[in-house]
């Protein structure tokens, strides 16, 4: 019996017809994917999103729809889909993550006359002004719905 065998079968239920040596499926997968399975490294810790490195971090980056930047380290990679994953939009994630310039506007604010705003983040009543590459900008409209909470500049 393959050491792959023993392995699929500790996860299977007690009551599982695999777990009777005598079954036919059991025999065929023990003689064929778990004999192949014994005889070939495997690759388990790029299964996992904590583990996997490289290319295989990619892979994961693209099932959850983040894209790896430019000369981005795999643990940087790695902690900013962990952090995108949970969905939550907030101004501390768009400046760390994204690198957003994130500014308030004051009353009859208007991009053409240069009026004055806040760059403090916290002070938000209506919605952020907000200055990024426009490659980010179609990353996060495609994201997270934004509305009027992120005005482009």
């Amino acid at each position: 019996m393959s050491v792959f065998m023993d392995l699929l079968c500790e996860m299977l239920p007690l009551r599982s017809n695999l777990q009777n040596e005598n079954n036919p499926l059991r025999v065929v997968l023990d003689k064929s994917v778990c004999e192949w399975m014994d005889n070939h490294s495997h690759p388990f810790d790029e299964l996992f999103l904590t583990t996997a490195e490289g290319g295989w971090l990619d892979a994961h980056g693209k099932d959850y729809g983040v894209a790896r930047r430019l000369d981005e380290t795999d643990e940087d990679y790695r902690q900013r889909i962990i952090y995108e994953t949970l969905e939550e939009l907030t101004a501390p994630m768009l400046k760390e993550m994204y690198n957003v310039l994130l500014y308030v506007p004051v009353s009859s604010f208007s991009v053409s006359d240069n009026d004055l705003t806040s760059d403090n983040p916290y002070i938000n009543q209506n919605g952020y002004m907000g200055s990024v590459d426009s490659d980010t900008q179609g990353i996060l409209n495609g994201k997270f719905i934004l509305d009027k909470g992120v005005e482009w500049i």
